[in-house]
């Protein structure tokens, strides 16, 4: 099988040959760097062969990027041909950056064998897509330092940079500036005034410079007769009748040496700086040499894993050039400094002592400082460029985007990120790996605290000792391959996020499930729902019975090409009068738009924000979007929707209710306040364009009348108002008696009390 590849077979284009080679369970950034030219375009019919097969090779199954696609194998030509029920021949529809191909198939002998492919470029036309998927790689790339280290933002001196400082990149630079300040500033000091100690120094001299006489002068003496010469005074040294004295001798006298503990400290923390600054150099220049960096362009398609690095490139190249600032102005330092300091330095790898002269001399104490500052900030590493080029998969980067998506809105609407860390989950099988950034992230405010976990495991016993997850795997059936339809086992589940509410002065706790998807609505719907809906609301339980599992919500990041506009779908399309729980949303969430904040935390409001209380919030409206491009799209939008309330299709809405559509956000509606646009849309349900339409009456406005005016019992008052029903027209946004029958916080008793106040305003409900 060592000979075994697979050959492309693009429509009305050249084959591409790929090797397939043993499947490894790991990826990695040199993967990247090891991939070849081969490139495939996303929206061109497929077809395969599988070549230099000597073998018979049977059960053939073809995987994409991990993904079953429905092929045809025939073993006598080796031909592949691709029969997806979602993609059909365009097996590459929703790749983006870089596939990866898996062929799995047994021998003649029964045996499994498990080929990978090289990673392949995936070629997109240019356009929205690209935009939408270079904005999400830079705004998770500008959020995620939170992620990677749960860490605050960057104190701009250097007696703030201690353990609190992110250990980044960027920190280091900047204290690494700061300290070539300092060095500067005080050279003129060490220049003239270091300090120094007095040692005696011994030399051979001529004899009438010493002063004193010590014994190794008198050694030198007696070693070195040579030296003596015959003098004509009474003085010297007597040898029979001849008086004798050295020409020249051994004589000690006193020296300057800058040789102390403190000068070694401030020449050595120079030269390990120095060489810091060379590894720093040495990573940057590595990770530029092994990413992609060209923009291949050809017949109107690009590469596209140029736009998910192109954003962290840019940064990284940056970054490198200001390293390179550094390098020659430290190496300039050094070289001033060990000129004036003639010493052998001293090799740091920690804080130096306090010595007295450090603690007493204000030059010496500035460079002690320095060396705090940079030993207290612990080891250098460019883990966030590192994670951001880890993005081998399109996927990843989308988990990663909606996760600092699902943090950034709760920190809006007033929770604190109060912690950041990584748990490490015990391995619940061989496949298992652990995230290589944090993931849990705890936020709290006055009401209680949130816990967002990514990559969470939840295990078939009760493991809440270990993250605090208060769910367990509840059986051993897991869905049936939809290639046989054989049903497997299984002992864990790692759903991508798991979001859990707790509530002050309770000890009520809520699970919500969320997973993210880089696929089309429509794909979510036909590959991925029916699973997840499975494992997720069918195969998880609480631990506790206060503990609840309130929903499944379903992030997807590409929009179909007739709407490019981000949502939130209800996917109980069937759905009667009381709401369905635990409830089950997809919401597309993607960067097509620029200025989209509104939208977004509309759209997480609705779908993650209504739980942060104990009783469920009231959906909000969406807000409106671009009127010329969502215009047509509303009114179909809006037409879906009345079909499914089944409500009087011949009724022109009012332009004053616009904001009454906001009740059927949560059903995948996109309404819009603009009211020259509702008011002018005929909404006509498809099969009854005869029917003559009806004038309305203009309704009572409903917005400006207070719940607390149909004065009803107190304790029913509070907990509406508490989730967020401050006026009749959040009460009964569509005047129906369903908005009473689907509130869940009302009891028979308190609707037959609301229907009889609001007629008493002659205000009647259908």
């Amino acid at each position: 099988m060592n000979n075994l590849a697979l050959r492309l077979l693009p429509d009305n284009q050249e084959p591409q040959e790929l090797v397939l080679q043993q499947h490894r369970l790991s990826n990695s950034i040199l993967d990247i760097a090891n991939a070849t030219s081969a490139y495939v375009f996303n929206d061109y019919k497929y077809r395969a062969q599988l070549v230099n097969n000597d073998d018979e090779i049977s059960n053939v199954l073809f995987l994409l990027n991990g993904q079953e696609i429905g092929i045809n194998y025939s073993p006598d030509s080796g031909m592949i041909a691709f029969q997806d029920y979602s993609f059909g021949q365009r097996i590459f529809l929703e790749c983006y950056g870089f596939a990866q191909i898996t062929i799995i198939f047994d021998d003649k002998y029964g045996t499994q064998h498990v080929l990978d492919t090289e990673f392949i470029h995936i070629l997109v036309r240019k356009g929205r897509q690209n935009d939408s998927v270079r904005r999400m790689t830079e705004y998770v790339y500008e959020e995620n330092a939170e992620l990677l280290n749960g860490d605050r933002t960057l104190p701009k001196d250097i007696s703030g940079l201690k353990e609190s400082a992110r250990k980044t990149i960027e920190s280091h630079i900047l204290l690494l500036e700061q300290i070539s300040v300092a060095y500067e500033e005080n050279y003129r000091y060490f220049k003239m005034n270091s300090r120094f100690l007095t040692v005696p120094k011994e030399r051979v001299d001529h004899f009438e410079k010493l002063q004193y006489v010590s014994r190794n002068t008198l050694q030198y003496i007696v070693q070195h007769p040579e030296e003596l010469q015959q003098i004509h005074h009474s003085s010297g040294i007597k040898i029979g009748n001849f008086r004798y004295q050295p020409n020249k001798t051994l004589i000690t006298d006193n020296e300057k040496s800058y040789d102390i503990y403190e000068n070694r400290v401030v020449l050595g923390f120079l030269l390990f700086l120095l060489h810091e600054i060379e590894r720093i150099q040495k990573e940057l220049s590595d990770i530029i040499s092994q990413v992609p960096q060209k923009l291949i362009e050809t017949d109107g398609y690009v590469t596209s894993s140029y736009f998910i690095y192109a954003k962290t490139l840019e940064a990284v190249k940056v970054l490198l050039n200001d390293v390179e600032k550094l390098h020659r102005k430290f190496t300039s330092l050094y070289y001033l400094y060990a000129k004036v300091l003639p010493i052998k330095p001293e090799k740091l790898s920690s804080i130096p002592r306090f010595t007295a002269l450090f603690r007493a001399i204000p030059q010496y104490h500035q460079i002690y400082d320095c060396t705090i500052a940079w030993f207290s900030k612990g080891v250098f590493t460019i883990r966030e460029e590192q994670f951001m080029l880890s993005f081998i998969k399109i996927s990843t980067l989308y988990e990663v985007y909606v996760l600092t998506k699902i943090i950034a809105y709760f920190r809006k609407v007033g929770y604190t990120l109060v912690d950041a860390d990584k748990i490490l989950y015990p391995s619940p099988g061989r496949y298992y790996e652990n995230t290589f950034c944090n993931n849990r992230f705890i936020l709290k405010n006055d009401s209680g605290q949130i816990t967002v976990y990514y990559q969470p495991v939840i295990y078939n016993v009760n493991r809440q000792q270990i993250s605090g997850i208060g769910l367990y795997r509840n059986t051993s059936i897991s869905y049936p391959l939809a290639r046989d339809g054989t049903s497997r086992r299984g002992r864990y589940y790692t759903p991508d996020f798991l979001i859990k509410y707790e509530y002050a002065g309770t000890h009520i706790e809520k699970y919500l499930i969320a997973d993210a998807k880089f696929s089309r609505l429509q794909t979510v719907k036909d590959r991925e729902f029916a699973e997840l809906a499975y494992k997720y609301l069918f195969s998880i339980s609480p631990v506790s019975s206060e503990g609840q599992i309130i929903g499944l919500c379903i992030f997807n990041g590409l929009t179909e090409l007739e709407n490019q506009n981000d949502s939130l779908t209800n996917i109980y399309d069937f759905e009667l009068e009381h709401p369905i729980t635990p409830r089950a949303d997809v919401v597309t969430l993607t960067e097509n738009l620029t200025n989209n904040s509104s939208l977004h935390n509309a759209l997480l409001r609705n779908s993650v924000g209504l739980y942060v209380t104990e009783l469920p919030q009231k959906p909000i409206p969406l807000p409106s979007l671009n009127a010329s491009e969502n215009r047509n799209s509303q009114q179909v939008l809006i037409t879906t929707d009345l079909q499914k309330t089944d409500e009087a299709p011949q009724e022109r809405i009012p332009s004053s209710s616009a904001e009454e559509l906001g009740a059927a956000a949560g059903k995948g509606v996109t309404p819009s306040t603009e009211s020259h646009d509702i008011s002018s849309a005929n909404i006509i349900p498809s099969g009854e364009k005869n029917i003559s339409k009806k004038k309305a009456k203009a309704p009572i406005d409903m917005s400006a009348l207070q719940l607390s005016e149909l004065k009803l019992d107190k304790d029913i008052e509070t907990r509406l108002l508490s989730a967020g029903y401050n006026t009749i027209q959040d009460l009964i946004p569509n005047r129906l008696k369903s908005d009473l029958l689907s509130n869940t916080i009302l009891n028979r008793k308190s609707r037959r009390e609301i229907e009889a106040r609001l007629k008493q305003r002659k205000i009647l409900l259908q």
